[in-house]
C-alpha cells in the first residue's frame, strides 16, 4: 500500500501532521473536527474545504453542508472577515435555484470547479410533523451521488454532524457514520465531520465520531493565566501517519492584519487559521528536517564588535559562527550597546541581523544608533534604520511559547517582509530576564531559550542573548546562580562595575568559551573605543 497526501495550506497545521495529512492513495482523508461551543471548529473546517477547492486543478465539486448556518451567512462571513484567505481569486454566486443553496465558483479556477454551501435542515429541529424537511445522512449521500453524476465530488464537509443523527441510538449512530465513511472512502471523496463535543465530555464510550475517523483533531479554550483563555489544538488519532503529539496553540485572524507587527497576537501573515506548534514540537521539526545532521559551529573566530571583547580571547581563537553567547550584565552596564555593536559587526561584513528587544523601542535604539559614532551603519542616510538592520521591539502580549518562537524563527528565515526573504546571520535578543512578566504565557523560560539556541543554530544564526543579573554577583554578595548559562551557552561573558582609583569602572570576564583561549582575569572595557 502506498500514501498520497493532502495539504491544508494552513501555517503549522501541516507541520504537526509531518507534511499533511496523509491516506491510502486508493482512498481519500477521513477527519473529524471536535470541540466545544465558539472553539473554531467550523471556521477550520471552512478554510480547508475553501483552500482545496480554490487550489482544484480537476474541475472538481467540493460541498459545504451546515445545520446551523445559512449559505449567506458563509459567503459573507469568507468574503468580508476573511478575504477567502487572500487567495486573489474573484468569487462569483451563480443565480440560487433552491432557498438553501448556493453554488459558488472562481473565475480563474479550472472550468467546472464548484463549492456548493448547503443548509441542511432535519425535521427534529423544526417540527415533527413538517412533511419534506428531513435532511439526514441518507439524504445527504444521495445528494452527493446526484453530484458525482455531473462532475467529480473532491471533498465533503458535514458541520455538526450530530445534530443529523439526534434521533440514533449510540450504535445505530455509530453505524450511520461508518456506513458515511465506506461510502465517501470507495468513491475516493475526502471527508470532514466537525462534531459538537458536549461539556463536560460524557466518558463511558468513545464517540461514535471517534470510532469512524482516521485523523482527530481536538479544539479547546486552555486557562493558562487568570481570566485568560487561549486556543489550543492536539491530534487526538491519527490512523495513517506520524504526527506531532502534544497540544498546539493556535489563532483566528480576520482580515485587517498589518504585516509590520511583529511578535504579537496580530501579526499573522494573513486572514484564517494560524497553528503554532508546540515549541516541543517545532525542536522535533527541526531535528527531522536536518536529519539529526546538526551544523557545526566554524573554525574562524567572528568580530564581537568590540576591541575590549575580542582582545579577550588569544591565539586567533574567538566564538565563531553559530556560537551562541550571553552577556549577565549587572545594573548600569551598557549591555544594550555592546548587543548594538555586535550586529553592527555583521552588517560591515555584509550580512543581515536582527535585534530583538524587551527594554528599548525602536525609537530609543534609532537615537542610540545616531548618537554612537560605532553605530552608524545601523543607519540609512535618511536617518531610517539600514535594510539589513532589522528591529522589533516585543511588547507585552498574551501569545503561546509556540508562537513567540515560530514568529522568532520565522523573521530569522528572513519572513513577515515583502519582497525575497533574506535569511538573517547574526541576532541579538535584549533581553532575557524575566521574559514571562512581558509574556504571560511563558512559564518554562529555560526551555524556550534552550530550545531557541539549538533552533538558530540550525537556521545558521549566530546569536547574542543579554540577561540581567543582581548586583554585587561579581563579588559574591548577591545569590546568583550562573549554572544555566555555563550548560546552555556556548560563551558566557560577564559585566559589572568595581571601584578603583578613578571611580566605578566597566569591567567582564570571560566565565566559558568553548573550544577558545581567553583571559581568566577580570578586563577592563571602555565602552566607546574604537
Amino acid at each position: 500500500m502506498s500514501f498520497a497526501s493532502l495539504k491544508t495550506g494552513i501555517d503549522g497545521l501541516d507541520g504537526i501532521l509531518a507534511g499533511g495529512i496523509r491516506y491510502p492513495d486508493d482512498a481519500a482523508v477521513f477527519l473529524c473536527l471536535a470541540g466545544g461551543p465558539g472553539t473554531g471548529k467550523t471556521l477550520l473546517a471552512l478554510e480547508m474545504v475553501v483552500r482545496a477547492w480554490l487550489n482544484d486543478s480537476e474541475g472538481a465539486t467540493f460541498l459545504y453542508y451546515s445545520v446551523e448556518h445559512s449559505p449567506d451567512s458563509i459567503h459573507k462571513k469568507l468574503a468580508f472577515d476573511f478575504d477567502w484567505f487572500r487567495t486573489k481569486s474573484q468569487i462569483e454566486a451563480l443565480p440560487r435555484e433552491v432557498p438553501n443553496k448556493l453554488v459558488l465558483r472562481a473565475k480563474d479556477a479550472k472550468p467546472g470547479s464548484q463549492l456548493v454551501l448547503t443548509q441542511a435542515r432535519p425535521a427534529a429541529l423544526q417540527q415533527k410533523s413538517a412533511r419534506g424537511t428531513t435532511v439526514d445522512i441518507e439524504w445527504i449521500l444521495a445528494e452527493i451521488e446526484n453530484h458525482r453524476h455531473a462532475a467529480p465530488v473532491r471533498m465533503v464537509v458535514i458541520d455538526n454532524v450530530g445534530l443529523l443523527l439526534t434521533d440514533l441510538e449510540y450504535f445505530e449512530k455509530r453505524a450511520a457514520l461508518l456506513e458515511t465513511r465506506r461510502r465517501l472512502l470507495e468513491n475516493r471523496i475526502h471527508g470532514i465531520f466537525v462534531m459538537e463535543e458536549a461539556h463536560p465530555r460524557d466518558l463511558r464510550l468513545p464517540s461514535a465520531e471517534e470510532f469512524s475517523t482516521d485523523l482527530m483533531l481536538h479544539l479547546s479554550f486552555r486557562e493558562e493565566a487568570t481570566d485568560f483563555k487561549a486556543r489550543a489544538l492536539e491530534i487526538s488519532k491519527a490512523r495513517h501517519q506520524y504526527y506531532y503529539r502534544g497540544v498546539h496553540h493556535f489563532s483566528i485572524a480576520g482580515r485587517g492584519i498589518k504585516r509590520d507587527v511583529y511578535l504579537g497576537a496580530r501579526n499573522e501573515r494573513g486572514p484564517g487559521i494560524h497553528v503554532y506548534p508546540s515549541v516541543a514540537a517545532q525542536l522535533s521539526m527541526a531535528r527531522d528536517q536536518a536529519e539529526f545532521s546538526v551544523p557545526t559551529r566554524g573554525d574562524l573566530a567572528i568580530d564581537l564588535g568590540h576591541p575590549d571583547l575580542n582582545g579577550a580571547f588569544q591565539r586567533g581563537t574567538g566564538p565563531a559562527m553559530r556560537s551562541s553567547t550571553v552577556l549577565l550584565a549587572e545594573p548600569g552596564t551598557r549591555a544594550t550597546f555592546l548587543a548594538l555593536r555586535f550586529l553592527a559587526a555583521g552588517l560591515r561584513a555584509g550580512e543581515r541581523v536582527l535585534f530583538v528587544s524587551t527594554r528599548e523601542d525602536r525609537d530609543a535604539i534609532r537615537r542610540i544608533c545616531q548618537r554612537e559614532p560605532a553605530l552608524a551603519v545601523c543607519l540609512s542616510p535618511d536617518g531610517k534604520f539600514a535594510p539589513d538592520f532589522r528591529v522589533v521591539y516585543l511588547h507585552p502580549e498574551f501569545i503561546a511559547p509556540g508562537k513567540f518562537n515560530w514568529d522568532l524563527i520565522r523573521l530569522c528565515q528572513g519572513g513577515h517582509a515583502d519582497g525575497e526573504p533574506r535569511p538573517v546571520a547574526r541576532l541579538a535578543f535584549d533581553n532575557i530576564f524575566r521574559l514571562q512578566d512581558r509574556f504571560p504565557l511563558i512559564t518554562e523560560q529555560r526551555f524556550l531559550i534552550a530550545a531557541m539556541l539549538d533552533m538558530l543554530r540550525y537556521e545558521g544564526v549566530t546569536p547574542l542573548f543579554v540577561d540581567m543579573i543582581p548586583p554585587g554577583a561579581s563579588h559574591g554578595r548577591a545569590d546568583f546562580d550562573p549554572s544555566s548559562y555555563l550548560v546552555g551557552f556556548d560563551n558566557v561573558l560577564h559585566l559589572w562595575f568595581a571601584a578603583d582609583e578613578h571611580g566605578n569602572q566597566p569591567y567582564f570576564r570571560v566565565l566559558k568559551s568553548v573550544g577558545n583561549d581567553y583571559v581568566q582575569e577580570p578586563v577592563a572595557i571602555e565602552w566607546r573605543k574604537a
